[in-house]
């Protein structure tokens, strides 16, 4: 069983990649890392956006049920 790390760099390099990939397709890449490192503000702007973007999903999926 592997561990699947990510270094990522700075704030700049984050958001032209988020600009470039889309919400969705962002966020599909770094939610699969066990670990990212490098810039810490990078890694609290991903960790943000990646937990956001869950809970839309999951407010959505519940209000759908209802």
């Amino acid at each position: 069983m592997g561990f699947n790390r990510c270094y990522v760099g700075n704030i700049i390099q984050i958001h032209k990649e988020l600009n470039e990939l889309g919400i969705d397709n962002f966020v599909n890449r770094y939610q699969k890392y066990d670990s990212i490192t490098g810039d810490s503000e990078s890694v609290n702007f991903i960790q943000t956006l990646v937990q956001n973007h869950y809970n839309q999903l999951t407010n959505k999926k519940s209000i759908e049920k209802q």
